[in-house]
């Protein structure tokens, strides 16, 4: 179930729990539902649930108490829980039971690639890679991973903001600041940039091959609750001057598209 996850950006296991990863002394179980082979099309049929935690008629389970499910709320819709900011202490997420999170303003890191950013776009490469490749290195990089002024473009930087800074509301700004959040979402169905996915996981019901019953096949899906792609238009670019503003000073103008 795992071996999809293994080896990836060590980010990723610290933003998101993903099925089968371990969180607080045990492990998350993620499923959606069975692919039952069918020997007569060769080909898999998937089969989901209405409830949560039930069994399939083999007697093993068809849809995890976890998830993912399309429509009920309570649980994951894309395949992936929240991990960052989350309270790894024993008994946190017990019902009655509170607890507090610092939420993070201003990180070193994000000091670094702000450096690494600015340096770039003054044409100092070299001093950009000495600030980004330190991200690079806490994050698990090493060797040929790391940058140098060979390889280090605008866009790797803007890729190490995404991953690094995830979830802590850096990205819609950062694509504003960049002048291209018009183009990343710009509410095209095909752009997978728009479109919010979801990675769903199926247990393989194959009796009789042991090489596959019981294993997993993932399905790339758009996001059941997600369907309508993100859209952002060029008037959302700026914010607009109360007219008592412009009336108190001559000098201002409007904003474009207000």
């Amino acid at each position: 179930l795992t071996d999809i996850f293994a080896n990836k950006d060590a980010r990723m296991y610290g933003t998101v729990i993903y099925p089968g990863a371990p969180f607080k002394g045990t492990t998350v179980d993620m499923q959606a539902g069975v692919a039952v082979w069918n020997a007569a099309t060769n080909t898999y049929a998937l089969q989901e649930g209405a409830n949560l935690g039930v069994n399939y008629t083999d007697g093993r389970l068809q849809v995890s108490a976890s998830g993912p499910h399309r429509s009920i709320a309570e649980v994951s819709n894309t395949g992936f829980y929240l991990r960052k900011f989350i309270d790894n202490g024993g008994g946190t997420s017990t019902r009655g039971i509170q607890s507090d999170v610092w939420w993070i303003w201003f990180r070193l890191s994000e000091m670094y690639l702000n450096a690494a950013e600015a340096a770039f776009e003054l044409g100092r490469t070299a001093d950009a890679v000495t600030y980004i490749n330190p991200i690079r290195e806490r994050a698990g990089f090493a060797g040929a991973n790391l940058f140098t002024t060979a390889t280090l473009t605008r866009d790797r930087i803007r890729a190490e903001f995404r991953s690094e800074f995830a979830f802590e509301d850096h990205r819609v700004w950062d694509l504003k600041r960049w002048r291209i959040a018009d183009q990343v979402w710009n509410g095209n169905q095909n752009n997978p940039n728009s479109v919010v996915y979801a990675l769903y996981p199926y247990r393989v019901v194959r009796p009789g091959d042991a090489a596959r019953d019981g294993k997993y096949i993932f399905v790339k899906l758009v996001a059941p609750r997600f369907r309508t792609p993100r859209l952002f238009q060029q008037f959302n670019y700026y914010s607009r001057f109360d007219q008592a503003i412009i009336n108190n000073n001559s000098k201002i103008t409007q904003n474009p598209f207000n």
